[in-house]
């Protein structure tokens, strides 16, 4: 069973005064059911998970979009995915910059190996206007 604050309260009635309530919100009793319907736990967890989906997506549409135009190997595929740019869940400053509509460098000099920059960047435009269009319309 999950500690909340309610089921806290019933073991330790000396430790959690009974008025309080969700430190959240601080409208309703923190129990079971208010996890599931609290809107401030809701909108920030989902929020979050559709971030993660959304740039997710976008490194699969990358790597969809590039193994077209080219033969990527393993050792590509491994090294792509380790770009500073995937970590979404600190989330690491190139991966803000995806968020903002930047391209960055790490992202941009590493798939230039592969293809002339012109190229890249015409795949990634188009890959990265997708991106800012889920994000507008999921978030």
């Amino acid at each position: 069973m999950l500690p909340t604050l309610t089921s806290l309260q019933k073991r330790k009635p000396s430790l959690y005064p009974s008025d309080w309530l969700c430190c959240l919100c601080h409208s309703a009793p923190e129990d079971m059911n208010h996890l599931w319907t609290c809107p401030y736990i809701i909108s920030h967890a989902s929020l979050k998970s559709i971030y993660h989906k959304l740039i997710l997506s976008f490194h699969d549409a990358c790597i969809t979009n590039f193994s077209e135009l080219v033969s990527l190997s393993d050792t590509f595929l491994l090294e792509f995915s380790a770009l500073d740019c995937w970590d979404f869940i600190t989330p690491s400053p190139s991966c803000l910059w995806l968020t903002r509509g930047l391209f960055p460098t790490d992202l941009v000099q590493y798939l230039c190996k592969l293809l002339p920059k012109k190229k890249t960047l015409e795949v990634l435009t188009s890959l990265l206007s997708n991106l800012h269009e889920q994000l507008y319309w999921n978030i």
